[in-house]
C-alpha cells in the first residue's frame, strides 16, 4: 500500500483518530503503531513482515547481550557482521555471482556459486542502517539497550520504513523518552508538507516520467539528441521531485504522529560544488556514510592522500547501497572522483567560482551522473551519452518520434530552481496562511489541492523511485 494511494488515505482517516485517542496510554498507542506498521508492511508481501519481526528480535537480543557483557566489542562486532551479511546476501549475492561468472567466462572456468532465488524485503537498506545505528549506540554506551517493543517500533516506524529518512537510534528514542510523542506536532505544517509532497510526486514527477523521461530511456536509440538532453534534464527534476515529495509526505505524517524526522533535503540544486551537494541531498544517508564509514576509516586524520581514498570508499558504498548494478557503482565513483578533483583543485589554490557559475557546473555534473543512476545497464547509459554527443547521427530521427515538450520542461526547471531559494520562506508563509484561514476554510483549500492532484495525476498509483532501494 503506497502513501499516495486512495486506500492509504482511507486507512489514515480511521487510524489517526484512534491513535490520538490513545495519547494518554503510551503502551497501547505504541502497540497500535507497531501493529499498523506490520500490517502496512505485510500489505506488500506478508512474509516480509515475518522477516522484519525476526530481524528486529535479533537486533534487540544483541542489544540486551551488550548491556550485560563486558567488553561490548564482541557482541557489537557480531551484530554488525550479521546486519551486513543479511543485507549483502539478500540484495547483492546475485550481483556478485553474475559479475564473478562474467569475469570467468573468458578463462573457460565456471562459477560454483549457486543461484539464490530470493527477493529482498522492501526498505531493507534503510532498516539495516537504522539497526546499525542502534547497535553502535548501545555498544558505545551512548544509549541503553531498549525493550523489545521499543526496538520493534524503531525498526518498523512506518513513515520511514520503506524509503527513509534513515533514523538515528539516539535521536528517535530521545523523542520517545521526552514523552512528547503521540499528539500532532505543528499540524498545519504537516498538512502543508503532505499537500506539497502530493503535488511534487503525483503531478509533477509523474508527468516528467511519463512525458519526458521513460519513453526516451526505454528506447534511447530511437530518439534524437534534443530528446535525449530533455530526458536527462527531466530526470534530474523527476528524481528530486519524487524523493523530495516522498520526504515531505512522510515528514508530515510523522508530525501527525508526534515525531520529528531528520532533515533529508536542503535544496540540493543550489549546491555550489559536489561536497556542498552531499550536505543537501539525501542528508540522512550522506551523514550515515560520513559517521559510520568515512570517519571509522580515518576520515581526514591520516593525511591528504588517505583522505581521498576514504572519500572514494564512502561514495563507492553510497552508490552500491542504492542497488546491485554497475550503473550505481559508476554513479557513486563519479561523485567520489568529482569530490577528489574538487579537493585537489582547492589544494592547488583554485579560488571559488562565482555563485551562479558554480551552481550551474555542479547541476550539469549531477545531471550527467544521473544518466548512470537512471539507466538499467552501462550499455544503456552509453547509448544515451553516445546519442547526445553524436547529433549528426541522430538528425534523421528528429521527425520519427514525438518531440520533447521543451517549453513546459523549461518552465518547470525555472520554477524548481528559482523557488528553491525561497522554499523555507514559502513553507512558513503557507503554514501561517492555513492557520489564519481557520479550520474550515483551510480544509476547503486543502481539499481543493487534493482534487487537483487527483485530476492532474496519472491513472493508477505511481511508485516512488526510492522504494527500489
Amino acid at each position: 500500500m503506497s502513501f499516495v494511494s486512495p486506500e492509504f488515505a482511507l486507512v489514515c482517516l480511521l487510524f489517526f483518530p484512534l491513535y490520538w485517542a490513545l495519547a494518554d496510554h503510551w503502551r497501547w498507542q505504541r502497540g497500535l503503531l507497531i501493529l499498523s506498521a506490520y500490517a502496512l508492511y505485510a500489505s506488500w508481501v506478508p512474509f516480509f513482515a515475518v522477516v522484519l519481526l525476526a530481524y528486529s528480535t535479533v537486533v534487540w537480543a544483541l542489544g540486551r547481550w551488550m548491556q550485560v557483557t563486558r567488553p561490548r566489542h564482541r557482541p557489537l562486532a557480531l551484530g554488525l557482521w550479521l546486519a551486513g551479511s543479511f543485507l549483502v546476501t539478500l540484495k547483492y549475492y546475485e550481483f556478485v555471482r553474475e559479475s564473478f561468472q562474467a569475469l570467468l567466462e573468458g578463462t573457460g572456468f565456471q562459477s560454483l556459486l549457486p543461484v539464490l532465488d530470493v527477493v529482498a524485503p522492501v526498505g531493507v537498506s534503510f532498516f539495516t542502517f537504522q539497526a546499525i545505528t542502534y547497535l553502535v549506540s548501545v555498544g558505545r554506551q551512548s544509549l541503553p539497550a531498549r525493550s523489545w517493543a521499543d526496538v520493534l517500533l524503531f525498526l518498523s516506524f512506518w513513515p520511514t520504513l520503506f524509503a527513509g529518512p534513515i533514523l538515528r537510534a539516539e535521536n528517535f528514542f530521545a523523542q520517545v523518552d521526552a514523552a512528547q510523542v503521540g499528539r500532532p506536532v505543528q499540524a498545519w505544517r504537516a498538512l502543508y508538507l503532505i499537500s506539497l509532497g502530493l503535488v511534487q510526486k503525483v503531478v509533477l514527477a509523474s508527468w516528467l516520467a511519463a512525458q519526458v523521461v521513460d519513453p526516451v530511456y526505454r528506447f534511447p536509440e530511437q530518439h534524437a539528441s534534443a530528446s535525449l538532453l530533455a530526458a536527462m534534464l527531466g530526470y534530474s527534476l523527476q528524481i528530486f521531485l519524487d524523493f523530495a515529495g516522498y520526504t515531505s509526505i512522510v515528514t508530515g505524517l510523522a508530525l501527525l504522529l508526534g515525531y520529528t524526522l531528520p532533515v533529508n533535503f536542503r535544496q540540493p540544486y543550489l549546491a555550489r560544488n559536489l561536497s556542498d551537494f552531499w550536505t543537501r541531498w539525501h542528508v540522512s544517508l550522506s551523514s550515515f556514510i560520513r559517521d559510520y564509514i568515512y570517519i571509522p576509516l580515518g576520515g581526514n586524520r591520516r593525511g591528504w592522500a588517505r583522505t581521498q581514498w576514504n572519500v572514494l570508499a564512502g561514495m563507492f558504498i553510497s552508490g552500491l547501497w542504492h542497488g546491485a548494478n554497475w550503473t550505481f557503482v559508476v554513479w557513486g565513483l563519479m561523485h567520489g572522483l568529482g569530490v577528489v578533483a574538487l579537493n585537489l583543485a582547492s589544494r592547488l589554490g583554485m579560488k571559488p567560482w562565482p555563485r551562479f557559475a558554480a551552481q550551474a557546473v555542479t547541476f550539469l555534473f549531477v545531471t550527467l551522473a544521473w544518466v548512470f543512476f537512471r539507466s538499467d545497464s552501462l550499455a544503456q547509459a552509453g547509448q544515451m551519452l553516445q546519442g547526445l554527443l553524436s547529433p549528426g547521427q541522430q538528425a534523421e530521427l528528429a521527425g520519427s518520434v514525438q518531440p520533447a515538450p521543451w517549453l513546459p520542461l523549461l518552465l518547470l526547471t525555472c520554477a524548481v530552481l528559482g523557488l528553491s531559494a525561497w522554499a523555507h520562506a514559502l513553507e512558513a508563509w503557507f503554514t501561517g496562511l492555513l492557520q489564519r484561514m481557520g479550520r474550515w476554510a483551510a480544509c476547503v483549500c486543502l481539499s481543493a489541492v487534493l482534487c487537483a492532484v487527483l485530476y492532474w495525476g496519472p491513472e493508477g498509483v505511481p511508485g516512488f523511485i526510492y522504494y527500489r532501494f
